[in-house]
């Protein structure tokens, strides 16, 4: 039976969906064209339509139809599968809520387009009020005293909510809503006796406007689409925000301000500025700095970041220079810390390395260290004492646009805050100090930036260099004891759950199959295929893994992997540093990957009924087809799952890898048949690049062939 997903593939062309957003010109098979997600003036995006993929060799993204659409409109799975079952006329119940019947879907979607229409509506009233009222004379003078300027003012939509009880609702009841929808909405409350008794037909009878004599501004999804409002207080009135309540439509930890605007200026500056204010938000968008958003409330939150994180790596904060500020960025900190992914980067180890003070550390000769490093970065904007961003940009912009091109990295951020106050000429200030800063010194795993912040440490408390590096070591032994930074060489679970306590996702506590991803692949224990082997068996076919001929092998390899991830959680640190999304070919199993490996960054061990609510129906036959892959094999211990997750990511690379280097000598024919030398160059490069990965896993699982 075809999936939802391979159904609606086979409907959504990719080449006219990219070509949509892409200006596509032939090139022998496939298309190419200037790629959306990066700057570049020579096209080195392409477009297979033989294989319905996409490949930038330029910035190395590439997918499918699905993952084109989540990253040009900074969609989750779920969006896109909405968007793009639209797109393919595949019925609502095709893909609704496992949750609910093909009826109470429609009837969901129903209500939230009669709900984006309210919204609409709403929206008009206000914006009109604002620009033509006579009651909005005062708001407009407020408008202009910020330096909002009038272009800004159409822009944004902003409007006014006059000071009446029952302005809006006299208007949207006149436009045929019934007060319950109002209510619902968050445009109105109900007074004390309820919903009037003309059933909600009649004007005024049993509501009253929520937004009164507040500056509006419209928030809206990163599709454009009204979703709710904010209400700006004039004067020292309270609250000085007041936000739509939770709808339908609008969850407010889930929301940024201007996100539809930003998300092109966000990809193209690579970098985003978070603020705190809707008024900040509109003024840096006024001014040129495009890629601003605006909390909504003040706190960042993990699902803030898991929206910016597929647009950009760097994150700078901008938030308000007052006590409430600071603790804001320092809790947007610890969740741009905790969400953005871990990238294990491998260290190479000598023999006798020669440590500080040029005492030598004995490590094992040929082998590699793994270290982790939140793949971010993560920057505070400084402001000068007692201004807001819109003051800063309005009165002295020059300011403003150099503390946004250089802002102070995270680690300089806390050498300056974690200090403050302590008495760094006395032993205790020096030692508090160093307790406070080692931590954060050691999440770097670049070792040049952190030798150079040891020797700040070093210089800043008057200290011998080499005690700091004995408590870094220290300190380093002790995140991974509490578990605050990821044990690689993690202990795995029991080979097998039973459907009793802790379901599928329990993980386990045993010490077996403790042996970190590097001794596994170089000492060519059972169960990797040696060169020999290599040559008689050139489909995968280690021990204990049985290959189905009837299906596709790389699918196979997926769904297995996936199968041991969902029995063992346990199993993902010695995978993620292989694989990534990218190495996955089905769309299903690629999202699905990306979920477990989400939650278990977060740390979290859901059971498997939790993880069914996590997931779009769409994607509950490839958890049971995953299950399948494990319950149709012999059960396997500790060190025996380790072993099989780890080969099954590290086919997966070598897979991709091929296929990566066959699109690369296609698409290099091309570009030496035209001449262009620029181009040829850069694919020689890309090209060499890969063989050299290639030679890396094959010498080290001698995997080849």
């Amino acid at each position: 039976m075809t999936s939802i997903i391979e159904t609606i593939k086979a409907k959504v062309d990719v080449v006219e969906e990219i070509g949509l957003v892409v200006a596509l010109q032939k090139s022998g098979k496939s298309l190419k064209g200037l790629c959306p997600f990066h700057n570049e003036r020579t096209p080195s995006f392409y477009v297979f339509g033989e294989s319905q993929t996409w490949r930038c060799f330029g910035c190395n993204e590439g997918g499918d139809v699905f993952t084109f659409v989540q990253m040009q409109q900074s969609l989750e799975f779920r969006e896109a599968l909405l968007y793009l079952a639209e797109k393919a006329g595949v019925a609502v119940e095709d893909y609704s809520s496992h949750n609910r019947s093909p009826e109470e879907e429609r009837e969901s979607q129903a209500a939230k387009e009669r709900q984006r229409k309210l919204n609409e509506d709403a929206l008009l009233w206000f914006h009109q009020m604002l620009l033509r009222s006579k009651d909005a004379a005062g708001a407009r003078a407020y408008v202009q005293s910020r330096g909002i300027s009038s272009e800004s003012v159409v822009t944004f939509s902003l409007g006014y909510a006059p000071d009446r009880r029952e302005g809006l609702s006299s208007y949207l009841l006149g436009q045929g809503y019934t007060e319950s929808e109002l209510v619902s909405g968050g445009l109105a409350r109900m007074r004390d006796g309820g919903i009037g008794d003309s059933g909600g037909t009649g004007i005024g009878s049993g509501i009253y406007d929520y937004f009164r004599h507040r500056l509006i501004f419209p928030i809206r999804d990163t599709r454009g689409r009204v979703i709710g409002f904010g209400g700006r207080a004039f004067g020292d009135a309270q609250p000085k925000y007041l936000n739509s309540p939770q709808t339908l439509l609008f969850e407010k930890n889930s929301v940024l301000y201007a996100m539809d605007m930003a998300r092109d200026a966000i990809k193209q500056a690579k970098q985003v500025v978070i603020v705190e204010g809707y008024v900040d938000a509109v003024i840096a968008h006024q001014y040129g700095t495009k890629q601003t958003v605006a909390c909504i409330g003040s706190a960042i939150t993990e699902k803030h970041i898991q929206q910016l994180k597929k647009l950009t790596r760097q994150v700078t904060l901008a938030l308000d220079p007052d006590a409430a500020g600071a603790a804001a960025t320092e809790h947007g900190i610890q969740e741009a810390l905790k969400t953005f992914d871990r990238t294990i980067v491998p260290v190479p180890v000598a023999t006798a390395t020669t440590g500080a003070g040029g005492r030598k550390r004995n490590e094992p000769r040929g082998m590699i260290r793994l270290e982790e490093q939140v793949d971010a970065e993560i920057n505070v904007l400084q402001l000068p004492p007692g201004q807001d961003p819109d003051e800063v940009i309005v009165q002295n912009f020059a300011v403003w646009a150099h503390a946004v091109a250089h802002p102070l990295p995270l680690v300089d951020y806390y050498f300056g805050t974690k200090t403050a106050g302590l008495n760094l000429r006395e032993p205790a200030g020096k030692t508090e100090a160093a307790k406070r800063l080692l931590p954060i010194i050691g999440m770097i795993s670049d070792r040049i930036k952190r030798d150079a912040y040891m020797r700040k440490l070093a210089t800043m408390i008057s200290t011998d260099e080499r005690i700091l590096y004995d408590e870094l070591q220290r300190v380093l032994r002790e995140q991974k004891t509490n578990g605050v930074v990821a044990e690689f060489s993690a202990p795995v679970g029991p080979q097998r759950s039973s459907k009793g306590a802790g379901g599928p996702f329990q993980a386990g506590s045993g010490k077996q199959g403790t042996q970190p991803i590097q001794q596994q692949i170089m000492s060519g224990e059972p169960g990797w295929i040696s060169k020999a082997e290599g040559e008689k068996q050139r489909q995968p076919q280690a021990q204990g893994i049985g290959l189905d001929k009837r299906k596709s092998d790389k699918i196979q390899w997926e769904d297995y992997l996936i199968g041991l991830l969902l029995q063992n959680p346990g199993l993902n640190p010695h995978v993620c540093g292989i694989i990534n999304d990218g190495d996955f070919a089905g769309t299903d199993t690629r999202e699905l990957y990306h979920i477990l490996n989400s939650v278990y960054q977060r740390g979290s061990s859901p059971s498997y009924e939790p993880l069914e609510q996590l997931v779009p129906s769409a994607l509950l036959t490839t958890i049971a087809r995953a299950r399948q892959s494990i319950e149709s094999r012999s059960p396997l211990d500790g060190a025996g799952q380790i072993k099989d997750a780890v080969q099954c990511a590290t086919r997966l690379k070598r897979t991709r890898l091929v296929q990566l280097n066959i699109e690369l000598q296609y698409v290099l024919r091309e570009a030496e048949s035209t001449g262009d030398v620029a181009v040829v160059q850069q694919l020689k490069h890309k090209l060499l690049e890969n063989q050299k990965q290639l030679r890396t896993i094959d010498s080290a699982t001698h995997l080849q062939g």
